[in-house]
């Protein structure tokens, strides 16, 4: 992969260990086809480079990381299923992700932002899954299975679902979605960067076995839990005589095994 790259719709930065992503696609960053063929083509490549620690998500402008789908031109079977994997692939990227999440955040947006391991917001911005408000629709990206997982209470989660309504910055902290709040988005970029920076530099290899372990074991009993984390001992502990690049075969294969949810 290249240190940097820009194409119509995506724009990537490799800032030594920190991989950031920028949805560039209009003043409303709105999700066509080709940005989320181009933004899953990139989350397949980051998902085996070894250079990149820890990755920063953000939108370009200042009016929007994304306001969802591009419903004038809706490939309705495209965007249902590239647009899960996308999704799907993000949630199980076995890297830390932040989102930094300036203006709207809506629909398809909204949930790359819940396919995060953490999310800063500014004050101004506003969240939204709009489907329930939209003839035809559902939230089919995992509107109904991560955002339970992430909320403090299922209601708020029923809240978001039901209404279809767009929360400002402080209810949706309130509801648990928003780790850090900013004043403003510069502010918030340097924060971003300044965190991703300390997760690049921890272990990669503890750190990706970590990220599996705590999605796979969310709602498991203790007992299997600690089974899972067992076998992780040797992955990390490197066998005399095993090469570096086998290890990491082999941390891929277990990432892969357990990443099927």
């Amino acid at each position: 992969m290249a240190e940097e790259t820009t194409s119509n719709k995506i724009m990537f930065e490799k800032q030594k260990r920190i991989g950031i992503i920028t949805l560039n696609n209009g003043e409303m960053n709105v999700f066509d086809r080709d940005q989320v063929r181009e933004l899953l083509s990139l989350i397949i490549e980051l998902e085996s480079n070894d250079k990149v620690r820890a990755i920063v998500i953000q939108g370009s402008g200042n009016r929007a990381f994304s306001a969802g789908f591009d419903l004038k031109n809706f490939d309705v079977e495209y965007f249902i299923e590239a647009g899960q994997e996308m999704i799907f692939r993000l949630y199980n990227l076995p890297k830390p992700t932040i989102a930094l999440i300036n203006g709207y955040c809506i629909g398809i947006a909204f949930l790359v932002a819940m396919a995060c391991d953490f999310r800063y917001a500014t004050e101004e911005s506003q969240f939204s899954l709009p489907e329930m408000n939209i003839e035809g629709m559902f939230p089919t990206h995992g509107g109904c299975t991560l955002l339970p997982k992430l909320v403090r209470k299922i209601s708020d989660a029923k809240l978001i679902l039901y209404t279809g309504d767009r929360f400002p910055t402080s209810k949706v902290a309130e509801m648990g979605l928003i780790d850090e709040r900013f004043a403003k988005k510069e502010e918030m970029f340097d924060a971003g960067i300044a965190f991703a920076k300390k997760l690049a530099a921890k272990s990669p290899i503890p750190m990706a076995l970590t990220k599996v372990a705590l999605k796979k074991t969310e709602w498991a009993d203790l007992k299997t839990g600690m089974a899972m984390e067992i076998e992780t001992i040797p992955l990390i502990n490197r066998p005399h005589g095993m090469k570096k690049a086998e290890q990491l075969e082999k941390v891929r294969e277990y990432i892969k095994k357990y990443s099927t949810e």
